[in-house]
């Protein structure tokens, strides 16, 4: 039998066989459960019997057909649109005035307004907003260094924020003209005309004449870096002079404006000198006591001493505190003194340098340049006290022995104050030829403490080490104490005494410079200044 069915307007013909109409059947049940759809099979009926064929679906029904989306109104939007970011401006050129660079191009073809631009010194920025705004060029670019490089990249900037960046714009600033003087500046050395390559004799003073406002001048020797040479300003206007000018030197003058700029120069030599002071230093050495004082001896008398302390410089590999030079003149010689306010550390190396060869100590009379040092051992201190009959040995701060003493009696006192162990002596005779207090004897260990014949000794025969002083001055001790005493000092060691109303002057050798008040001895410096 054929049957034609009929669907969304289609005409199918269907010829069933059997079989055919088997595994039609199966297909309508699985399309009538909605588990597949085709439009193609969808337009078939199926019989179900030989006889009688019912439609899958009625004709007169509505369409099933899951609906499509309808067609997209052209006029509806769908993404974003694109905007194209603004081109990079072209042909930068730069001029210069009022201490900024103008940056000039030609406007880039914007789709949207330009509202301002950026500038950048690098091509991976940052950035920087042209302040005020520029968005029809040219830009200002200020706060830049005279005769400096710099590179340089712009771009737009509009609503939809910053365009392409331009091409590198290399450019250097121009250097600030030097300030010209109102007069040409002049040097003179004895009231003649100074000029390049003229040699004078050292001790004269230089003037350079006709310095601009604000301006300064300075003088190097190029073989020595470490020269440093006094110029100072006058009371008369633009008037610079220089102290007495050294021997053995090729000195460079420059004068620099009040910006810095140089408006003049001159280079000159300066003999060798005619007249010279010596100098001599002490101590010299290794493992010394921390009580040696740092002595500098001249040959002759030192007039202008300022000069040469300023010159006289005083190091160490370990940090000695506050410190300070003292004076002393004898007879036509001049000495100056250099001690810590403390003692000098333990184990330190001492230097002094002194470039006195540019100095003139006296007039006409120029030093020589010294480099010398020194070292000190363990420090040791030793602390005696007269009323409680008692010393303590110290070493680097830490107490090590405590001995029983025994000082002088009354009369014979033994003096207080800060005392240098100098010269130690195995048995040693002392003796007084006094006929009613003398004495004569011969002691095992004796250490000399101060110039007035002051000893520290064994005394075999007091009785009252450790209770009373019945001495004559010195410091008494057992035989075995002083041994161990006299093989643990060495030269140079402080023993500081208490207790006596008897003081020590500083006069004394070596122990003298330790007994000045420590205010006393910095008015003592050549450079001291009274507040």
């Amino acid at each position: 039998m054929v049957r034609s069915g009929v669907c969304r307007g289609l005409a199918v013909e269907v010829r069933l066989r059997p079989l055919v109409r088997l595994a039609a059947a199966s297909l309508a049940v699985v399309l009538s459960a909605g588990l597949v759809q085709s439009t193609a099979l969808a337009a078939d009926s199926v019989s179900t019997s030989a006889d009688t064929v019912a439609p899958l679906v009625d004709p007169t029904d509505p369409p099933t057909d899951t609906p499509t989306d309808p067609p997209a109104d052209p006029t509806d939007p769908t993404d974003p649109p694109v905007v194209e970011r603004a081109p990079a401006p072209d042909n930068l050129a730069v001029e210069f005035g009022d201490g900024a660079a103008l940056i000039s191009f030609v406007q880039p073809d914007s789709v949207e307004p330009i509202l301002n631009y950026q500038f950048a010194f690098s091509i991976r920025g940052p950035w920087e907003d042209v302040d005020p705004a520029a968005p029809a060029g040219p830009i200002a670019i200020g706060n830049l260094v005279d005769g400096a490089p710099y590179e340089v990249w712009i771009r737009p900037v509009t609503a939809s924020g910053p365009g392409y960046k331009s091409k590198r714009l290399a450019f250097r600033t121009p250097s600030a003209e030097p300030t010209k003087p109102s007069k040409p500046v002049r040097f003179e050395v004895a009231g003649e005309e100074l000029s390049n390559g003229v040699k004078i004799k050292p001790g004269d003073a230089l003037k350079i004449r006709d310095v601009p406002s604000g301006g300064s001048v300075v003088v190097i020797d190029k073989k020595d870096p470490d020269f440093n040479f006094e110029v100072r300003e006058t009371d008369r206007a633009h008037l610079f002079t220089t102290g007495a000018l050294p021997p053995a030197r090729r000195l460079y003058v420059t004068v620099l404006d009040v910006e810095g700029n140089t408006v003049a120069k001159v280079n000159f030599f300066t003999l060798k000198a005619e007249k010279s002071f010596s100098v001599s230093v002490w101590p010299k050495g290794d493992n010394l006591g921390s009580g040696v004082p740092l002595v500098v001896t001249f040959g002759m008398r030192i007039t202008d001493k300022a000069a040469v302390e300023r010159q006289l410089t005083v190091t160490s590999d370990k940090d000695f505190g506050e410190a300070g030079w003292y004076w002393i003149d004898e007879g036509g010689t001049s000495k100056a003194v250099f001690r810590p306010r403390n003692y000098w550390p333990g184990n330190a190396t001492i230097r002094l340098d002194a470039n006195l060869a540019s100095v003139e100590g006296a007039e006409g009379y120029w030093g020589p340049k010294v480099s010398t040092k020194f070292g000190t051992g363990d420090q040791v201190v030793l602390r005696v006290n007269l009323r409680k009959h008692t010393m303590k040995y110290t070493i680097n701060g830490v107490t090590e022995r405590n001995f029983l003493i025994s000082g002088g009696m009354s009369g014979w006192e033994t003096e207080a104050g800060t005392k240098i162990l100098t010269a130690h002596i195995p048995d040693k005779r002392l003796y007084n030829p006094d006929p009613e207090e003398g004495w004569d004897v011969t002691v095992n260990w004796a250490i000399r403490v101060n110039d007035n014949g002051e000893y520290i000794h064994d005394a075999p025969w007091n009785y009252s080490i450790g209770y009373a002083n019945t001495s004559h001055g010195c410091t008494n001790m057992t035989v075995s104490d002083m041994q161990w005493l006299f093989r643990n000092t060495k030269f140079g060691d402080v023993a500081e005494y208490n207790g006596s109303k008897v003081k020590m002057g500083t006069d004394d050798y070596l122990a003298g410079y330790w007994n000045y008040k420590w205010n006393e001895w910095k008015q003592g410096s050549a450079l001291y200044k009274k507040r």
